[in-house]
Order: C-alpha cells, then sequence, then structure tokens
C-alpha cells in the first residue's frame, strides 16, 4: 500500500509506548522548507516539505544531512 501524504507517520501510524520523541521544528533555509531535529552541533534534516522538485535534486537537502541556522 503507497500513502500520498504530506501528514506525519506519527499521526498515521500508531507509534510504540516506549518509543522517545525528538525535538522537531519546521524550518525554511534558503527557501527550502524541510522538518528538522535537533543535534549536538546543529540541526538534522529528517524530510522535506517544499514543492518544487529541484530542492530534491539538490545534494544540501538530503534527508539526514546536518545543517546549521
Amino acid at each position: 500500500m503507497i500513502l500520498y501524504t504530506m501528514m506525519p507517520e506519527e499521526l498515521i501510524f500508531q507509534q510504540q509506548q516506549d518509543a522517545v520523541p525528538k525535538e522537531r521544528k519546521i524550518i525554511s533555509k534558503e527557501g527550502v522548507s524541510m522538518e528538522v531535529e535537533s543535534s549536538g552541533d546543529g540541526f538534522q534534516i529528517v524530510r522535506l516539505l517544499s514543492t518544487d522538485p529541484v530542492h530534491y535534486m539538490d545534494a544540501r537537502w538530503l534527508p539526514g544531512s546536518k545543517i546549521s541556522l
């Protein structure tokens, strides 16, 4: 089954009770909207929220990449 949605997976699928949620924020950097979570030396990209396909092809915005504000 494939779900085409911008809703976070936490709203669709139930989480385990013992899972510890991390602090996540929605930010915009250089015109690219993204969801990030705090890490020791900045932020780590969780997912892009942009509707521009060019942003998804840019290696700077790969999920898992570290960025700073």
